[in-house]
């Protein structure tokens, strides 16, 4: 198969970090392969994977000139993301993870949008589960544009790194922090802030595997507290430029953070002292906070008097979402 001229239609960069998922990889790539929009490449990065993943990489490449292959070593999967950022030719560029799968339409209903809205990010929505086929979902898409003050002040800002399709100089600009745990932290509002318009859509187009192994997975067991260095990265940041609102939602982003951490049985007494006193500091700037809404406020508040009982109900309100 041959990559269609860049010049009529845009050309999409898929990468995808592949290790250690033999069982999900195979659906992955032909979750791409089956795409109803077809100028795209597809980068896998073999990460040192152990099994093998690396040889059905090949495997594919071999049948599809659009797909191409790096094999590394272990490096994590920041690292293997940035590698593939190195190759990518495409316009616009997605990240899929390795045991995730894409909607036949993805490509196509997110380069619409992009087109259509002179959009540097299109945000689908997601569905999890254990599926290997995309479900029936149905309904008419809603599909909003924000700036990149106002998609972080109406919180539609959503810190994963896959599930959208960006400007490749969005993503060449700011690469992926690596060596760190909860990279998207990092990251991901460094794109959107430089994002002149990010068009929404509530259209489900992303398949998120509950895959017992992944490294998500495995932190919500034992908790990192990387996250607290990215939040304090990203605050300093809105303090030296003296942009008040995206300080304030980016220390309640925090606090939702360590709301929810305090409730991980895996922590000591000490990490969870730690996680109370990193939340006062904040709260004691978001209290009076003109930029956030009463809903988090009070359970800010409640937190604050009783951190076990909130914490229980941010979880069930999380679990909702």
């Amino acid at each position: 198969m041959n990559i269609e001229n860049q010049s009529k239609t845009p050309l999409v960069t898929v990468v995808i970090p592949v290790y250690k998922v033999e069982q999900y990889l195979r659906n992955c790539i032909e979750s791409v392969q089956a795409q109803s929009y077809t100028s795209w490449e597809l980068v896998l990065v073999d990460d040192g994977s152990p099994d093998r993943s690396g040889a059905i990489c090949d495997e594919y490449s071999k049948t599809d000139d659009r797909i191409k292959v790096i094999h590394k070593e272990n490096g994590g999967q920041a690292q293997a993301r940035n590698r593939a950022l190195d190759m990518c030719r495409g316009d616009y560029v997605t990240f899929l993870d390795s045991d995730d799968f894409m909607h036949p339409d993805c490509l196509r209903y997110m380069v619409e949008l992009a087109k259509k809205f002179g959009a540097d990010i299109v945000q689908c929505d997601f569905v999890r589960g254990t599926d290997t086929v995309f479900p029936e979902t149905g309904g008419n898409a809603k599909v909003n544009c924000y700036d990149n003050h106002s998609v972080f002040l109406q919180g539609k800002a959503n810190v994963i790194v896959c599930g959208k399709l960006y400007k490749r100089e969005i993503v060449v600009g700011d690469r992926i922090r690596e060596g760190k745990y909860y990279e998207d932290d990092f990251t991901t509002w460094k794109w959107y802030y430089h994002a002149r318009k990010i068009a929404v859509s509530d259209r489900i187009l992303y398949y998120y595997t509950e895959n017992p192994t992944s490294t998500m997975a495995r932190h919500h067991k034992r908790p990192s507290f990387d996250f607290m260095e990215a939040y304090d990265e990203r605050i300093g940041f809105f303090v030296g430029t003296g942009e008040k609102d995206l300080e304030h939602c980016s220390r309640l982003q925090l606090c939702k953070a360590l709301v929810l951490t305090y409730r991980n049985k895996q922590l000591s007494k000490e990490e969870r002292r730690l996680v109370k006193d990193r939340f006062e500091e904040s709260w004691e700037v978001l209290k009076r906070s003109p930029y956030i809404g009463m809903k988090y406020k009070t359970l800010f508040c409640l937190f604050h008097l009783m951190p076990r009982g909130a914490s229980d109900i941010a979880a069930k309100l999380h679990a909702k979402k």
